[in-house]
């Protein structure tokens, strides 16, 4: 009867099973894409300080944008110490899951500053709402996840 090598095969099962997961690894990583969550990154962080700016002069209002969406749609409801004629600026729909499905549109709000957004072609689940607008040349920012069932 031969002995076993037991030695030898301890080294070729110490090198062959760190291969094998680097190999796995390799083949898992390249699968995946690592995308930036926004396509403009880069140019937002040069922005920083006036978006700071903008979310600063958000808090200090002493009524806030009210977004929210029920069976009508999406509705932002501005405050009525605005003249809601004197808003312009846009709505960003972002959705973090696939950024294929961004869009924005224009602030066209009603005599009672609502406005009102269909949801009928809009994908279910989370969605980031930002609304950046301008009154009296000032700059303003809101935001608020809302989920879409």
């Amino acid at each position: 009867m031969k002995p076993q090598n037991t030695f030898l095969y301890g080294i070729i099962i110490a090198i062959a099973v760190p291969i094998v997961f680097l190999i796995a690894f390799v083949i898992f990583s390249g699968k995946n894409s690592f995308k930036l969550v926004e396509k403009d990154y880069y140019q937002k962080e040069m922005n920083y300080q006036s978006q700071i700016d903008r979310e600063t002069r958000t808090n200090q209002l002493s009524q806030k944008v009210n977004i929210y969406n029920n069976d009508e749609g999406i509705i932002i409801q501005f405050p009525m110490v605005f003249l809601p004629e004197d808003i312009n600026g846009r709505i960003i729909f972002f959705r973090p899951s696939d950024s294929k499905l961004d869009f924005n549109t224009k602030i066209d709000l009603n005599s009672d500053g609502l406005q009102k957004i269909d949801i009928i072609d809009m994908d279910k689940g989370a969605w980031i709402v930002k609304v950046y607008w301008k009154y009296e040349n000032e700059e303003y920012y809101s935001k608020k996840r809302i989920f879409l069932d």
